[in-house]
């Protein structure tokens, strides 16, 4: 004898819809944390750019510091210090030498054009490489300058010729890729 195979036993009460809602729930709650996520990544994103691009901007203010200096130390070139023939050097009574607060405006290095070339670096902006900006710069004021030969006695009692160099300060601008990330650095150099 063959058996017939019972039927599923079915309920005529409507449906409430309650796995509808819970689902719904679930998957509200997911797409907030996938939002939450988005944003989190987006900012440490940001971040991360910014670290780059003043990383950049503090090694081309080194940079210009080194070119200074290696301009200032080679006096064959014509490089060496001459404030009347040269923007970028300043005497040490120069009023037009420019304010501390403005030296991390853009605009106010765009008058200082220094002797030589830049040394150019990766992913940092420069009128030599054909950027629009030129991201490394820097201008020398003449800081100091000793009155004569002045005899000194050292702490061993010995006269000595006090040092007949001169002091100049050196102040360098380095910018990074977007313009946003920048360093201004100062050295005092003796010649």
């Amino acid at each position: 004898m063959i058996s017939q195979p019972s039927s599923l036993p079915t309920t005529d009460t409507p449906q409430e819809g309650f796995v509808l809602i819970v689902g719904l729930v679930i998957l509200g709650l997911l797409t907030m944390l996938a939002l939450s996520g988005m944003r989190d990544t987006t900012m440490q994103e940001k971040m991360a750019g910014a670290s780059r691009d003043s990383g950049l901007a503090f090694q081309a203010a080194e940079s210009a510091l080194r070119d200074a200096e290696n301009c200032m130390a080679n006096a064959a070139a014509a490089c060496a210090f001459d404030a009347a023939a040269n923007d970028a050097h300043f005497t040490q009574e120069d009023a037009t030498f420019p304010e501390h607060n403005t030296l991390f405006n853009a605009t106010t290095w765009d008058a200082y054009d220094p002797p030589g070339e830049p040394t150019p670096l990766a992913g940092v902006p420069s009128i030599a490489k054909g950027d629009a900006a030129d991201g490394v710069n820097y201008i020398v004021r003449l800081a100091a300058t000793p009155a004569g030969a002045a005899t000194v006695i050292s702490m061993y009692g010995e006269k000595k010729a006090a040092e007949t160099k001169k002091i100049y300060e050196i102040t360098a601008r380095g910018a990074g890729p977007s313009g946003a990330g920048q360093s201004v650095l100062r050295v005092y150099y003796k010649k």
